[in-house]
């Protein structure tokens, strides 16, 4: 599956992709944004990275970063550029 971007009812981003692409992403935020500080709870996890916070969930093998944030859509998308190009 290609990493993908998915419009939420509030208007943000999520980022959307396989467990077997989660290396990669984790790779692509630590090249341009450092290692992320993550806080993690029972069902998800905050990445703060950017200058912004992202949750990422993991439900069902389906993995995503989802921002709450304009700035955080904008990480999202040059994520997902680079991840597909």
């Amino acid at each position: 599956m290609a990493i993908t971007i998915l419009t939420l009812p509030n208007g943000h981003l999520s980022l959307e992709f396989d467990v077997i692409d989660l290396p990669n992403v984790i790779a692509a935020v630590r090249k341009h944004y450092g290692v992320p500080l993550i806080q993690q709870y029972p069902v998800l996890a905050v990445f703060a990275f950017g200058g912004c916070s992202f949750t990422f969930q993991n439900e069902w093998d389906d993995p995503c970063l989802i921002s709450s944030s304009s700035d955080g859509d904008e990480i999202l998308n040059k994520l997902c550029a680079e991840l597909n190009g």
